[in-house]
């Protein structure tokens, strides 16, 4: 996958290709597909387990444990086709970050301490970080995967703030409220509804340059549609007098 969110392998574009880098290059097109995929159906899973009954909780957790166990068979395994593993980590910190993570639901050194909180938070940006990846995979042009990036920030962040507030005196009753509030900050920097927490409030902060950051984009790329149009149109002009 040649994306940051799934990790990409790293052949010396130097050398003859060996055997291990076809190989590397096999796999990759042949994972591209699949995990990107299952990282949307993931990211839809890890919404609806913020919300599920309790007596789903249980099949949604195995489910969410396969899921995990895929996406750290495919970091191994291309970690370990990688001619650099040191540069393959480097280069994918977030997504071993976002594997190991998990890892401390199971210990209980981890259990008693407030680290544990954190877990509901990671799981959030780790499916929106493989979304905005899949996004990457699978849409070429720059205005598709804006639009994509767009719904994956507004999905994830409204679980963020479900995540960060919920129980809360005066927060958002529950995640499609949360959902509301963040397309309205994400798309038009509309702050409709004061966040309670520290971590809210920083997020609302993120939100609002990424409404102008995507604005900006947006017209950028509009007005280089134009411009080229005309170009195109002068051209042709030019050929025929």
């Amino acid at each position: 996958m040649t994306d940051a969110a799934s990790p990409t392998l790293d052949p010396d574009p130097d050398d003859e290709p060996t055997e291990r880098e076809r190989l590397a290059t096999l796999l990759e097109r042949r994972l591209d597909i699949p995990m990107a995929v299952l990282a949307v159906v993931w990211a839809a899973l890890v919404a609806y387990e913020l919300v599920a009954p309790r007596d789903q909780r249980e099949v949604l957790t195995v489910i969410s444990n396969v899921i995990w166990l895929l996406f750290a068979v495919e970091l191994v395994a291309k970690l370990v086709v990688s001619r650099h593993p040191g540069r393959f980590l480097r280069r994918h910190w977030p997504s071993v970050l976002f594997l190991v993570l998990p890892l401390l639901r199971v210990l209980r050194l981890f259990r008693a301490l407030r680290l544990v909180r954190v877990l509901p938070f990671s799981r959030v940006v780790g499916s929106s970080y493989r979304a905005v990846g899949t996004a990457r995979v699978l849409l070429a042009g720059r205005l598709q995967f804006l639009l994509a990036a767009t719904v994956v920030v507004v999905f994830g962040s409204g679980q963020l703030l479900f995540v960060l507030e919920r129980g809360r005196q005066d927060a958002l009753a529950s995640l499609g409220d949360a959902l509301w509030w963040s397309a309205n900050v994400a798309i038009a920097a509309n702050l409709v509804h004061e966040p309670v927490t520290l971590a809210g409030r920083l997020l609302a902060i993120a939100l609002s340059i990424y409404a102008i950051v995507v604005f900006a984009a947006l017209a950028g790329t509009i007005g280089t549609y134009f411009l080229e149009a005309r170009q195109e149109r002068a051209a042709q002009e030019g050929d025929g007098s």
